[in-house]
């Protein structure tokens, strides 16, 4: 990802999703941006803010994993 630019500090943004996210953070970047994949439409919907939240620690745990 930073090979010919490897001073260059990334954040991938689309397609980022918690299958990939600890591949992206392996592959060289900072860090990741989520959408979609983190905040779910139907959740919001019901006021499931719990949902999102285990998302995100799920996500906060791929990443972590990644760079352990």
């Amino acid at each position: 990802m930073r090979g010919p630019l490897p001073q260059v500090r990334l954040m991938p943004t689309g397609g980022v999703n918690l299958e990939n996210a600890g591949e992206w953070i392996k592959a060289g970047a900072v860090a990741i941006g989520v959408g979609t994949a983190l905040v779910d439409a139907k959740a919001v919907a019901a006021g499931d803010f719990a949902a999102i939240t285990r998302r995100a620690e799920a996500f906060v745990a791929a990443v972590r994993a990644a760079r352990g």
